[in-house]
């Protein structure tokens, strides 16, 4: 039975002879080191970040990260809380081989779970009130503090849970400003991303 308490909307057709366009793209407003923080954070609730369960083999990991096009994947379980996070770092090269010698199993015996950065452990953070009085820059610096290319941002509820509301990317605030990656974080690229992946 059909639902009568909505009405269908006007409609037409495209008229013969008259052209129709695609949309101009929205212009991209500059950023700067001096704009507000939150123009740089990929916003959680805008952009649904990608998950992968801690049991999904490190295969179907890196697969996930090449088909997304991201260098970390944020691990949840089926309550959509978070478990840690796998980067790029941890699920390739010499660090499963490691992990794998230490745990007495073959690499390809390795799930996420088992190279994971688990939240409680190592994962830096955030938090949104103060990011949402801050700028660009102050971003910035705090990355290059904390020596990482990346940075969750977390919020509360009323319970006091954290809630994550998006991440700092220091790849997708070089591309908003322009600017090539600071010396300093390049030297110490290699072994920041080594180290997030204990």
């Amino acid at each position: 039975m059909p639902d009568t308490r909505f009405k269908p909307l006007p409609w037409t057709r495209l008229q013969r002879g008259v052209p129709c366009y695609l949309p101009k793209v929205a212009a991209h407003h500059a950023v700067d080191l001096n704009s507000p923080a939150l123009a740089v954070m990929i916003d959680f609730q805008r952009v649904t970040p990608v998950t992968i369960a801690r049991d999904a083999s490190l295969d179907d990991a890196n697969r996930v990260m090449d088909l997304c096009h991201v260098h970390y994947l944020l691990v949840a379980d089926e309550h959509r809380q978070l478990q840690g996070l796998v980067t790029e770092a941890g699920s390739k090269g010499h660090r499963p081989l490691a992990v794998a010698h230490t745990l007495g199993v073959h690499p390809n015996e390795l799930v996420v779970g088992d190279v994971m950065i688990k939240q409680h452990d190592d994962a830096e953070v955030m938090h949104l009130r103060d990011v949402t009085a801050a700028r660009v820059g102050n971003v910035v610096a705090t990355l290059k503090e904390l020596g990482t290319p990346y940075c969750l941002v977390v919020d509360h509820d009323e319970e006091e849970n954290h809630i994550l509301c998006g991440v700092f990317s220091l790849a997708r605030i070089e591309r908003d400003i322009g600017l090539a990656q600071s010396t300093e974080i390049a030297q110490t690229f290699s072994q920041v991303v080594s180290s997030l992946s204990h």
